[in-house]
């Protein structure tokens, strides 16, 4: 469990990590591209999101598995195309995010990987380490601190995407606004380090994040 001060109202905010954990994994799942095996998953989706203690997450999870599986799923399918492969602040690849296609993108793929392997895990498939499902689901298996580690890195980009999702007419918006909230601040300082830190490698990456 983490806390952050908020100067201005005088605040202290508590975060659980464990519902934190929670609302990560079932993220990586909404945020995946709604094919026909997706959509199939819903149903069972919902059923995890009901058991949430946090109950504005298990609201904004439910209403939106609910819309999509209502929708037309050839419609739906356009939607995410248009969210979030036509703009940069909210494509779902972070390190374009901030880099664009400039050079410096290829070493931030690489030392997130390395991230991932120092925390124990280890990708399968093609996708980018980047992709944004992939890093929630990290987030939801890896400890806190390693989780965090990379999340921090990201944050401002998480940040930028959210603005430019609540921009747009899209269901998706609610689900940025959702993490963000779930997630811990961390300054400048700490986002720096763990930018340049990686520990020892061991383990198997298990996740099946796919699109």
């Amino acid at each position: 469990m983490t806390t952050d001060v908020n100067e201005g109202a005088g605040t202290t905010l508590v975060h659980d990590w464990d519902a934190a954990r929670m609302v990560c994994k079932l993220l990586s799942y909404l945020l995946q591209y709604p094919d026909a095996e997706w959509r199939a998953g819903l149903q069972g989706f919902r059923e995890a999101a009901g058991s949430l203690t946090d109950g504005e997450a298990q609201k904004v999870l439910t209403a939106f598995s609910r819309r999509a599986e209502e929708a037309d799923p050839i419609r739906w399918q356009d939607e995410y195309v248009r969210t979030f492969d036509f703009d940069k602040k909210s494509n779902l690849y972070l390190t374009y995010a901030v880099y664009g296609d400039e050079r410096d993108r290829g070493p931030a793929l690489i030392e997130l990987k390395r991230r991932y392997e120092a925390a124990g895990f280890y990708m399968e498939g093609s996708e980018l380490p980047d992709y944004l499902p992939m890093v929630l689901e990290f987030a939801a298996e890896a400890s806190e601190e390693e989780a965090l580690g990379v999340i921090s890195v990201y944050r401002k980009a998480l940040t930028a995407m959210a603005e430019s999702l609540s921009r747009l007419t899209t269901p998706y918006a609610p689900l940025l606004e959702l993490l963000l909230r779930v997630l811990p601040e961390a300054d400048d300082d700490a986002a720096v380090e763990a930018s340049a830190d990686v520990g020892s490698q061991n383990g198997l990456w298990t996740g099946g994040v796919k699109r």
